[in-house]
Order: C-alpha cells, then structure tokens, then sequence
C-alpha cells in the first residue's frame, strides 16, 4: 500500500502491480519521485536521494565531492562513463540551483510524452543530449570542474566509484569471482551496496 499525501503527487494505491520493474504503476511511482525532489530543489535545499534497496555500510556524505551539480551511481561498472552509459536514479546527490532545475524541469516535460518509460530512463536521455551538445559535463575522478578556472558554468557531474558504491551487477560480480575487487577486498572500503538487478524481496 502507498500511502497518501495530502498535497503529494503520489496517492494510495494497493496494486501488486507497482513493486514490478516497467510496470505502468512502477513507472509512475518513479516519476512521481523526480516531482518530489524537484519541489525539495526548489525550497533551496540540496538532495541525496537513496532507494530503498540500498544497504549503507557507511555514512556515505563525507564521501561524496561536493564541487559539481550531480553525483550519482552508473551502471556501466566502470568509473568511466561514455556517451551512452546509463546513469542510475536509485542513488544520487543533486545540489540545488538553476541547472539542476531544468534538468529535472525537462526530464518531467518528457515523461509527458513517453509514459511507457521510467524516471531513469527519461532522466538519463536528458543527461546525454545535453552532454552532446555542451550543456552538460562529465567530470572524471581525480579532474577539477573546469568552472574552477572560468565563469563557464555547465551543468557538471560525477559517477561514484562502481567498487565503493555499488549496483548489484557490480555485487553479483565480485561475488561470484567474476572480477577482482580494486581494492584489498575489506567489507569497509564499501560504502553501499544497491540491490538493483534483483528482483524481489527474496532475492534482495
């Protein structure tokens, strides 16, 4: 049961069908999700936003970089990420100004005409338009945000460590030996696992 609001975008609903990956009412509870944050961006405060299949293992804030507009977890496994990479909703650290306004601003005009998708499809397909065109930048680990050095401000953004931060693609990896940790393996270098890639309770 979801409950309601008052004054919420999202209202009671019983249906089985929501917990169910691209289901119409799954769909829409994502959706309903970037209005939210939206209105949370817009009363002036900055959003970490994490599902709730993700397991902390430690408080990740002191871990974030704070010197662009959105961090945010990949699916790509990799700390790199190519045109075309997939950036995960599930979790991520969204500062509140102009520009992350109108990215979530588009990402919900969108949603309007493609409502068979998700938030995290249509908030991805924004994401690499504008890093097409130049609105947007990605900043890889260990670069400075070029706005440091000008009065050029693009939309800038992080991808979090694949290891540190993990998908549950990255986790069913290492678990099965299907890769090797990049680090000593310790349970402490992790900072969350995100159990995305298992459906259900049970599984996750």
């Amino acid at each position: 049961m979801i409950p309601s609001v008052p004054g919420s975008s999202v209202h009671s609903s019983s249906s089985p069908n929501a917990a169910n990956y691209g289901s119409a009412e799954f769909n829409t509870i994502s959706i309903a999700k970037i209005t939210a944050i939206r209105k949370v961006l817009e009363l002036g405060y900055n959003v970490l936003f994490s599902d709730v299949d993700i397991a902390w293992n430690k408080n990740p804030v002191p871990f974030l970089p704070t010197d662009v507009d959105l961090v945010i977890q990949s699916n790509s496994g990799s700390n790199l990420f190519e045109i075309g990479s997939e950036a995960n909703t599930g979790f991520y650290f969204l500062k509140s100004n102009s520009r992350s306004t109108t990215l979530l601003n588009e990402t919900l005009h969108r949603t309007r005409g493609g409502p068979g998708l998700d938030d995290q499809i249509h908030f991805g397909n924004v994401l690499r338009e504008w890093r097409v065109s130049g609105k947007a930048m990605f900043i890889m680990e260990g670069q400075t945000a070029p706005w440091v050095y000008n009065n050029d401000r693009p939309f800038t953004f992080r991808v979090l460590h694949p290891y540190r931060f993990q998908t549950g693609q990255v986790a069913q990896a290492l678990f099965g030996k299907q890769v090797e940790s990049p680090y000593d393996g310790k349970e402490q270098d992790i900072i969350l696992v995100h159990a995305n890639y298992m459906i259900g309770h049970t599984s996750k």
